[in-house]
């Protein structure tokens, strides 16, 4: 960790315009760990700046969130820092923009990671780039001070499920510890995160309970819902996510698939698992990735034959999992 931290460090010190971005489709864990390092930088005096072309709703009330920007206006710079985003073609930002820095580091958590940038440190042990960024800003020995540490509990918040997976460990508490000792608002947070929903978000969790299929005797539960469905209800691309949780939540589930409409015609699959059944492997195959817990893809052609191919290899992890 030290040797890539510090090579990171050298790059920073020797920079002055720096860039943060995170994946696509920013989630909890993204908006936190690029906000947080931004507030880091701007304290020891660096032109920096988060690169976010849209995102959640349900993350307005963060800070700096509001201060992001779509692209990059300059010919040239120094820095971009890439967080939370295993390959870069999933992040938030051009091909163009990408290439126009001078230098690029990448801080991810992800199992299997597609390495890229100057600097590369991947650390799947680790809960969040949320975590992974707190350990970085201790590194750069820059206090925190409360919207980083709001911004970082965030991350962790979100990306463990409230503390409920199994990637949270010992280490990711007492880094909890130190950001509420900051005198950040945590239960704030928890409850516009967790306890505060719109009511046509109510109604996507209806309809995709609704719509929700069982096989092999409740160890997989799909549901589908489409992008004319999502639209109607006044629902944007980014606020359709988190439904594979309740399908996770009935009791003898192992998998959760929810596959949604998204507005470019594609369809995004999202899976859950309940521990037992590594999802990222079957996500890996379709073309995506995750972690073992937490995984997805894009279905690329019709859905009732990926469906098919979907359920048949959910179908042979589960009798593997069976005759273990």
């Amino acid at each position: 960790m030290f040797e890539e931290f510090e090579k990171a460090k050298k790059i920073i010190d020797k920079s002055n315009s720096i860039y943060m971005v995170a994946h696509i489709n920013p989630d909890g864990d993204a908006i936190g760990s690029t906000c947080a390092l931004y507030f880091a930088l701007k304290q020891i005096g660096k032109d920096a700046h988060v690169v976010c072309p849209s995102y959640s709703e349900v993350f307005e009330f963060l800070p700096g969130i509001k201060d992001a920007i779509s692209v990059i206006d300059k010919d040239s710079y120094d820095l971009l820092i890439c967080l939370d985003a295993s390959d870069n073609g999933r992040l938030a930002i051009s091909s163009e923009d990408y290439n126009k820095a001078k230098h690029v580091i990448m801080l991810d958590h992800h199992q299997r990671s597609h390495p890229y940038g100057d600097v590369q440190y991947i650390n799947d042990e680790l809960s969040s780039a949320s975590e992974i960024t707190y350990n970085f800003i201790k590194y750069l020995n820059i206090p925190f001070d409360e919207n980083s540490a709001s911004l970082l509990y965030t991350g962790m918040l979100t990306d463990t499920g409230s503390f409920n997976y199994s990637n949270t460990s010992s280490a990711t508490h007492r880094a909890i510890a130190e950001l509420l000792d900051v005198g950040i608002n945590a239960t704030y947070i928890c409850k516009k995160l967790n306890d505060t929903i719109k009511e046509a978000k109510l109604k996507l969790i209806a309809k995709t309970i609704d719509n929700m299929e069982v096989y092999y005797d409740g160890k997989l539960r799909y549901s589908y819902v489409d992008y004319d469905t999502i639209k109607n209800l006044g629902i944007h691309d980014e606020d359709a996510e988190g439904m594979t949780n309740y399908l996770r939540m009935v009791e003898g589930t192992e998998v959760a698939v929810y596959v949604r409409g998204k507005s470019d015609g594609t369809l995004k699959v999202s899976m859950r698992s309940g521990g037992n059944v590594d999802i990222s492997k079957i996500a890996i195959s379709f073309g995506g990735g995750g972690h073992p817990r937490a995984a997805g893809y894009t279905m690329t052609q019709d859905i009732g034959v990926e469906k098919k191919k979907l359920i048949d290899v959910v179908g042979v992890m589960l009798s593997e999992l069976s005759r273990d």
